[in-house]
């Protein structure tokens, strides 16, 4: 697997940690149900590792952090809305969508990897 998409699959799954540590610190009651407390800790700490590594590979700072946000709070939403603590009207499901397509355009306009100096 190329640089490039090794990178961005790593983006794409630390993105997805993103969405587990969100929704498991909303069920954490303020930090107060310790279960919870360690999976915020445990998949906050991969997320960020799996952005790092991201990072590494070569993809843009800004381009990166943009999509793991956005696959993050895209996850949480859907995942919130399926677990019936979030309301799916059709106006907010169009938000979402441009969120998506908002990612997309950026993985899709981005420039390859940079240059290793």
């Amino acid at each position: 697997m190329e640089a490039n998409s090794k990178a961005w699959l790593i983006l794409v799954i630390a993105g997805l940690m993103e969405t587990v540590w969100a929704v498991a610190m909303d069920y954490s009651d303020g930090f107060t149900i310790i279960i919870y407390d360690v999976i915020v800790v445990m998949f906050l700490t991969i997320s960020m590792v799996l952005l790092s590594k991201a990072l590494n590979l070569g993809l843009p700072v800004g381009t990166a952090y943009a999509v793991w946000t956005g696959i993050g709070a895209v996850g949480t939403i859907v995942v919130s809305i399926m677990l019936g603590n979030e309301v799916a009207s059709p106006l907010r499901m169009l938000f979402i969508g441009l969120i998506v397509f908002g990612i997309a355009g950026l993985q899709m306009t981005s420039t390859d990897v940079k240059e290793e100096n």
